[in-house]
């Protein structure tokens, strides 16, 4: 059982680090866009699975683009119908997706700013590693419950176990990376300005409810999602599409441990969650 533990324990790990490296304040700008590119990459891939324009479904594939970026504002010729009419091959067509992407991308930063843009892109990929993780728990306990059965398929269960959760693993940060994409072209942001501090938080206010998470994160030094992603201060209200209430991020106390205390796997975890320890970092 401790080959089938050792198989999450590092994909904890590698999202993990991940993590803490976004807490700690690093520059997303250029791996934002290289994996937005790849998002659109995969996109054209599967709408368009071989060189024959007959097999393309063109309407599918501008559906889907349509609900991660606003495809077609800037270049109007971006369409289905475009697409036919200037008889692009696949490549093509990926590139231009690509390119689109990319301007649009640039523009929503010329929009907001380069300081504010990197906070929002750490704020954003946060609550999406936060969500998609812990969906990736049921996914791998799911698997593993019933992953015995392979052996009546004279298959070997351990080899069957980490080949299915890679491909798990590999699902899991391609849909992090899709739901960034599509938050941070859609997301409306107020910035409020704190005259007695001189700070100027943000409000970001996702078009789609995949953010919504009321969780405060810190890393170790109990520093607030937004504080440790903007390095500013005050409460986030974040507002969705389509609703006129207004949600308040409220600071969640996480608890300190002492270096020989143990958690119980049915106590409140330590991160402040609300969530039994077995249920979330205990998982």
């Amino acid at each position: 059982m401790l080959e089938y533990d050792d198989v999450m324990n590092e994909q904890r790990r590698v999202v993990y680090a991940y993590r803490d490296e976004v807490l700690e304040g690093v520059d997303l700008g250029d791996q934002a866009r290289t994996e937005i590119a790849e998002v659109a990459r995969r996109l054209v891939d599967q709408y368009t699975p071989s060189d024959y324009v007959e097999d393309w479904d063109l309407a599918g594939l501008f559906i889907a683009l349509t609900d991660i970026m606003p495809v077609g504002t800037r270049d109007g010729e971006l369409t289905a119908a475009g697409v036919l009419a200037s008889n692009l091959d696949r490549e093509s067509l990926s590139d231009r997706v690509v390119t689109e992407a990319m301007a649009l991308y640039d523009a929503r930063e010329e929009e907001l700013g380069d300081e504010l843009m990197r906070a929002l892109e750490r704020y954003l990929l946060l609550q999406t590693i936060d969500q998609r993780w812990k969906e990736h728990l049921y996914d791998m306990d799911y698997l593993r419950e019933g992953i015995h059965l392979r052996g009546f398929a004279q298959i070997d269960p351990l080899v069957a176990y980490k080949n299915e959760a890679f491909t798990l693993f590999g699902d899991l940060m391609n849909s992090i990376w899709a739901d960034f994409a599509r938050m941070v072209y859609h997301v409306e942001v107020e910035v409020e300005v704190d005259n007695s501090e001189g700070q100027v938080p943000f409000a970001p206010a996702p078009a789609t409810p995949l953010a919504a998470q009321a969780i405060n994160y810190s890393s170790g030094g109990g520093t607030g999602a937004l504080e440790a992603a903007a390095a500013g201060g005050g409460v986030a209200e974040v507002a969705y599409a389509g609703e006129e209430e207004v949600l308040e991020v409220e600071p969640v106390e996480q608890r300190v441990l002492d270096a020989d205390e143990q958690i119980g796997r049915n106590d409140p975890c330590w991160c402040g969650s609300g969530q039994k320890y077995k249920k979330c970092h205990g998982a």
